[in-house]
């Protein structure tokens, strides 16, 4: 007999053995429905426990970590941002024409680093012309100027000029060499004073009339130095007109010494003359040894 030909009141056989089969093991599929049903409850649960547990005493402290230490790593960027050296400032470069087609150039420079000092090489860019490569420093929160006298270019042409600054070298300053601050060990290494500072015109040298500027160098500190550079700027009213730079060598402790100045230029109506003194103090090199200046 074919499995779908009716039997009896119109069931067919594979009915009646569905429902054979279904009377036989009802209690046992019911039993397997709510076990399945019992182990995915268990499972949702679970894994909501499991999530929740993670959440608030595996995971939190571990992200909350992370959150300090990215907290406290972005307070290490921001200081080392602090702390690194800012880039120094200068001021536009002033050139002065002298005698026999020369010219002298000039330009300011600015550390605001306190715990940074700055080793370097430049030069002029005179309308295209380049001035011979110089070694230049600058010390920690102090303002110097470069300069390059007496340049002679091959052409003549416009009076701009550009500094051109290369092969910069920041050095820290070790605390213990400087005994804490920079500012009290170069105030303590470096005191000195100019004194009877005066500006004349019309003072004969050979057969020309020249501006000199006189004035005294006076060592009140307690170091000498091989070399002292000394720039010197004539103001007029709040211009600069001429810068010149000189250097006095083996500057004992308590020393004064005069020094004249020559101008070649006509330089009239001279109201204020600047004096900047420059020399590497944490340089050892820069010092006079002490058997030196005690003979």
């Amino acid at each position: 007999m074919p499995p779908n030909a009716p039997v009896g009141r119109g069931f067919t056989e594979g009915e009646l053995k569905f429902a054979s089969f279904w009377v036989r093991n009802k209690q046992a599929l019911e039993r397997l429905a709510l076990g399945s049903l019992i182990v995915v409850n268990v499972a949702f649960w679970g894994y909501a426990a499991w999530g929740m547990l993670d959440a608030f005493a595996i995971s939190y402290p571990r992200e909350s970590r992370l959150t300090q230490e990215i907290a406290s790593n972005q307070l290490t960027i921001d200081a080392l941002e602090r702390d690194r050296p800012q880039t120094v400032r200068t001021s536009g470069a002033q050139v002065f024409e002298t005698t026999e087609n020369r010219y002298d150039l000039a330009v300011d420079v600015e550390n605001p680093n306190e715990q940074w000092w700055a080793e370097f090489n430049y030069r002029f860019n005179l309308s295209g012309q380049q001035t011979p490569l110089r070694n230049g420093f600058i010390m920690p929160a102090s303002s110097i100027t470069l300069t390059e006298l007496g340049f002679r270019p091959k052409e003549r042409g416009g009076t701009s000029a550009q500094l051109v600054v290369e092969n910069i070298r920041w050095h820290r300053v070790d605390p213990s060499q400087v005994g804490g601050r920079y500012a009290d060990y170069a105030l303590n290494r470096l005191n000195m004073s100019f004194e009877n500072l005066t500006y004349k015109t019309g003072v004969q040298v050979g057969t020309r009339s020249v501006g000199r500027t006189s004035f005294d160098v006076v060592n009140r500190g307690s170091y000498g130095f091989w070399a002292l550079d000394l720039v010197i700027k004539l103001h007029r009213g709040s211009g600069v007109v001429a810068v010149n730079k000189l250097t006095l060598t083996s500057l004992v402790p308590g020393e004064t010494r005069h020094v004249d100045v020559d101008w070649f230029e006509k330089l009239p109506s001279i109201t204020q003359t600047e004096i900047i003194p420059i020399v590497n103090l944490l340089d050892p090199n820069s010092y006079l040894p002490t058997q030196y200046f005690r003979k």
